[in-house]
């Protein structure tokens, strides 16, 4: 009996071993591949903005945060859903942090392309050279329009076509004026022109599309506005309730049938917020 007992343990006591060491080994794994895919999105989106940071320190403060923020939210509210829902916030914010940088950055160079061609045209009906004028407009421009320009000259010095790189600087600002900018100069290398009096007029056409795009967006600043209020009124009124009344709500947070009820309205409330966004998204 004795024996019998012993091997049991033994057996049981291996099982567990081979099971937690398989668990550590796939742990170490999975936090290697994320932190190279973490580090690798990092750098690539942070140099894509000109923008040059430790990445391995902005990996760190990411762990911290993945660890500590539903901890304290667990041993606080002892709220297992709020702390799930404020892990998958915080894994997927890195994301959600570049694109917003990103498309702020867009919007700037946006605003800045038709003095930036204004310059340019300037330039060109002094006497001076295309590429002269861009040298020109990366000194006298902030940022990041001058930045990506610098880049256009520097990869044109590297030997690069010039017209490569402008098809490149095209590619990392993906928006329309930029496209015709492009598609500008390429038509005027190719067949000859004016490419002053080309600048100057797509100059003028862009700054009118700006101004038409700022009214627009200023006259659905209200429907903008009622979707966020109506989206975050129920989490509102949610929060309040579970600070009022803990026991009643006690029941959504800890049940399955609580659980599958705030899954339904979370997607509502997205699928709802998403509809405003598209009502009162208008392109020009």
């Amino acid at each position: 009996m004795n024996s019998t007992l012993l091997g049991l343990s033994v057996v049981t006591f291996l099982l567990v071993a081979c099971v937690s060491y398989l668990l550590i080994q796939s742990s170490l794994v999975f936090w290697g591949r994320y932190q190279e895919a973490f580090t690798e999105q990092a750098r690539f989106n942070l140099t894509d903005m000109f923008m040059f940071m430790d990445t391995k320190q902005l990996f760190r403060v990411n762990v911290v945060a993945l660890v500590t923020v539903p901890a304290l939210l667990w041993l606080v509210t002892r709220n297992p859903l709020l702390a799930g829902f404020a892990l998958a916030l915080i894994w997927l914010l890195p994301k959600k942090v570049y694109q917003w940088m990103r498309q702020r950055r867009i919007d700037k160079i946006q605003a800045q392309l038709p003095d930036g061609l204004l310059m340019v045209a300037g330039g060109m009906r002094a006497g001076l050279g295309f590429t002269p004028a861009l040298e020109s407009l990366t000194r006298d421009v902030e940022p990041p329009l001058s930045q990506e320009f610098a880049l256009v000259l520097r990869e044109q010095r590297m030997g690069v076509k010039l017209e490569e790189a402008l098809v490149h600087f095209s590619d990392r600002v993906p928006v329309q004026d930029v496209t015709l900018f492009v598609s500008a100069v390429n038509i005027s290398r190719e067949v000859g022109g004016n490419l002053a009096e080309s600048l100057a007029l797509l100059a003028e056409t862009l700054r009118r599309r700006l101004i038409m795009e700022g009214k627009v967006k200023s006259l659905t600043a209200q429907g903008r506005l009622q979707g966020i209020v109506m989206a975050m009124m129920p989490v509102g009124i949610i929060a309040f309730l579970s600070f009022a009344y803990p026991e009643t709500m006690g029941a959504m947070y800890h049940t399955p049938l609580g659980w599958g009820v705030v899954a339904v309205a979370a997607v509502m409330e997205y699928l709802g917020y998403r509809m405003c966004r598209k009502i009162t998204s208008i392109d020009i």
